[in-house]
């Protein structure tokens, strides 16, 4: 979903973009290159001319409950993918400029607090800031490699085509919408266009390196954010909140993904140059009607 809305602001700009792809062929404008983290290939091709590498690759956290095995594929999806492209850029000695690297604002752990987190806060110890950590330590060897590294620490994404905000809709169309766990816990959102700002933006600001939160700057909790989705949609909002059992049952321990969440501040990628499309969430929400 990001990788595709990167490629087409990419596209308008007068960029090519390729992709990195289970199967070779194209996708409208975008040429597809082979790969396979199972045989550990990639079509050597794929980086002829090539300047930059978007690395977006990692199972959805939320697509399966947390069993031990898919635990395994959500970390290694991603670590093992960055290990593959390193491996085969220094193999065939392309001389990549920059990398932009996908991480999340789960870095900082689940909690339910008032501290606003900067990108100079320290890891959390739950599973997800695990899964951070050793996201964002993947990409040490483009570094040591002279190559200027960005990590996106991504908030959740607001889009009409798929995600957070898809999934969260069909209840609240039909009026049955309602916070979840306690609802207050923080909801640090983003509109889609503004994520795929901020990955352009680092990508080709030069004076841009390390971690950046990707949150908008408007803070609320998942009952603020409830309360106003249900009223973008013209909807009522009277029921009481779902439980945090109940979530429990459902999602088991992937769901601390809904029931905490942190306050995030977005001051570093703003001092950087880049500004926020959708910095209030009323009018993010409109824009997804």
């Amino acid at each position: 979903m990001v990788g595709s809305a990167i490629s087409e602001l990419l596209l308008k700009q007068g960029h090519e973009p390729r992709w990195l792809s289970r199967e070779k062929g194209t996708a409208g404008r975008i040429q597809k290159f082979k790969w396979d983290l199972s045989t550990n290939y990639i079509d050597p091709a794929a980086f002829d001319g090539v300047e930059a590498v978007i690395h977006l690759a990692g199972a959805g956290i939320i697509d399966k409950r947390w069993t031990n095995s898919y635990k395994k594929e959500i970390s290694d999806s991603r670590v093992k993918s960055s290990a593959l492209l390193f491996d085969s850029l220094s193999k065939n000695n392309y001389k990549i400029k920059t990398l932009v690297g996908a991480s999340a604002v789960g870095y900082y752990g689940s909690a339910e607090s008032e501290h606003t987190y900067t990108e100079t806060d320290s890891a959390g110890n739950d599973f997800l800031s695990e899964v951070c950590k050793i996201w964002e330590k993947s990409y040490t060897p483009f570094l040591e490699a002279g190559i200027r590294t960005s990590i996106i620490r991504t908030g959740i994404v607001l889009s009409k085509n798929g995600g957070a905000y898809a999934k969260m809709v069909p209840p609240f169309k039909f009026g049955l919408g309602a916070a979840l766990g306690s609802g207050r816990q923080y909801f640090p959102w983003i509109h889609m266009d503004d994520l795929v700002g901020i990955f352009v933006h680092t990508l080709f600001n030069e004076k841009t390196h390390g971690p950046y939160n990707a949150a908008s700057t408007e803070p609320v909790t998942n009952k603020q954010f409830s309360q106003s989705l249900a009223k973008s949609l013209h909807k009522p909002f009277f029921l009481p909140n779902v439980p945090g059992f109940a979530l429990n049952l459902v999602l088991g321990e992937s769901a601390v993904t809904v029931t905490r969440g942190v306050k995030i501040s977005n001051e570093k990628i703003k001092k950087s140059g880049y500004r926020f499309q959708y910095d209030a969430l009323e009018k993010a929400l409109e824009n997804l009607k």
